[in-house]
């Protein structure tokens, strides 16, 4: 496997958001940032909105997550 390949796992792609939404809290700004916004916070939010401890997280920092979404829930 190359490291190309280890980065598509997951478990990478969960941290690698994770850790972008994370670095984004009260206001702050990543390298990927630019004047009209951060394509990656915006990613990093849509790819925990597809985990249970994504969406977990994403309450906890206050972010209106709508469980009803969640796969085997009714709409």
């Amino acid at each position: 496997m190359t490291g190309t390949d280890e980065s598509d796992r997951d478990v990478d792609r969960f941290e690698s958001a994770r850790n972008t939404v994370l670095q984004h809290r009260d206001g702050r700004t990543c390298f990927h940032c630019q004047g009209d916004g951060c394509g990656q916070h915006t990613w990093a939010i849509e790819e925990l909105g597809r985990h249970p401890g994504g969406r977990k997280l994403l309450r906890q920092l206050g972010f209106p997550i709508d469980d009803s979404t969640e796969e085997g829930q009714p709409r």
